[in-house]
């Protein structure tokens, strides 16, 4: 499907992505399917294996076919922009080091997302959530285990990959979490005490031995713990107990997030905590927060509180 030459130049454009752009282990993942699938596509579409002639000579007509492809195949819209991303990645790499310029595929818009708004989970059903998370297995070490993980989410807004990565030098420190997140981009998070007792206690009962810079949160093997095994806890607790489809680890961060505001914590605050490149990010969940903030401007302005009786801040 695929010539050995192609094969050659994308192993290139890997460790490219990874030692010159700096971009993530998932990042690269990413990209990396997003091409695969492509080359696939002008296989199928041209019935020919594909090679560094066929790429460069593709049209404007077959890419539109493609993402037209990815559309009928239900992938989001989002999915497919970031596909032809990967895909033009991939041909500046070429126009880089191979000289080869394919005019097409730069003039082909990206599918238009959907805008959607980040989902928070109420502070019941979070704090609900942190507690009946422990009780999901025989195993007292893995409750442990998705009682801490889930908390340090919440309490410190990181990304699961972020949480993922803890180590035990992480502990070490006394009040800062220091956190490589998306591009390679560092920030300090505070230590929240309740938060490293639990880790340590989780520590304590775990049953393999891990070195200082070694992830701690371990799957049922002792291999490091993935995302998709810890989601399917959470899938499980959302099953169990009847709680939001939309509670997910992602969920708890937009709680972070959401809760602090409603606590009156600034943006620009959050937006340091949570590693946001721009504030317009963080800037979401003011929008998910209209409802709270018109309760507190209703409660707090001294025009709102003179005509509140009178004229609704937003009548129906």
């Amino acid at each position: 499907m695929v010539s050995s030459e192609i094969t050659s130049i994308v192993k290139e454009w890997q460790s490219y992505l990874e030692l010159q752009k700096n971009y993530s282990k998932n990042t690269r993942e990413a990209y990396l399917n997003d091409v695969k699938a492509y080359f696939a596509f002008i296989s199928n579409y041209s019935e020919e294996s594909v090679s560094l002639k066929s790429i460069s000579l593709v049209d404007i007509r077959l890419i539109r076919s493609w993402i037209s492809d990815r559309r009928f195949s239900d992938y989001k819209a989002s999915s497919s922009a970031r596909a032809l991303s990967s895909v033009k990645s991939f041909y500046k790499y070429l126009e880089k080091t191979r000289n080869i310029v394919c005019h097409s595929i730069y003039t082909v818009s990206s599918p238009k997302k959907a805008k959607t708004l980040p989902k928070a989970l109420s502070k019941e059903d979070t704090l609900f959530s942190l507690d009946k998370v422990a009780s999901l297995s025989e195993t007292r070490w893995i409750d442990l285990r998705n009682r801490s993980l889930l908390t340090l989410i919440y309490a410190s807004g990181l990304r699961i990959s972020e949480t993922l990565s803890i180590t035990k030098q992480h502990i070490k420190e006394t009040e800062y979490i220091k956190v490589i997140g998306k591009g390679n981009k560092e920030r300090l998070v505070p230590w929240i005490d309740n938060v490293k007792k639990l880790i340590l206690e989780y520590l304590k009962e775990l049953p393999y031995n891990i070195c200082e810079n070694e992830p701690i949160f371990r799957s049922k093997t002792g291999k490091v713990l993935h995302r998709c095994n810890f989601n399917s806890e959470l899938v499980k607790l959302r099953r169990i107990y009847g709680l939001p489809e939309h509670l997910s680890s992602h969920s708890f961060r937009h709680s972070f997030a959401t809760h602090l505001l409603e606590n009156g914590a600034d943006l620009r605050s959050i937006q340091e905590l949570l590693g946001h490149k721009s504030l317009s990010t963080t800037q979401k969940y003011t929008k998910v927060n209209l409802s709270h903030l018109e309760s507190v401007y209703n409660k707090s302005h001294p025009e709102a509180k003179l005509s509140l009786d009178k004229k609704p801040l937003n009548p129906k």
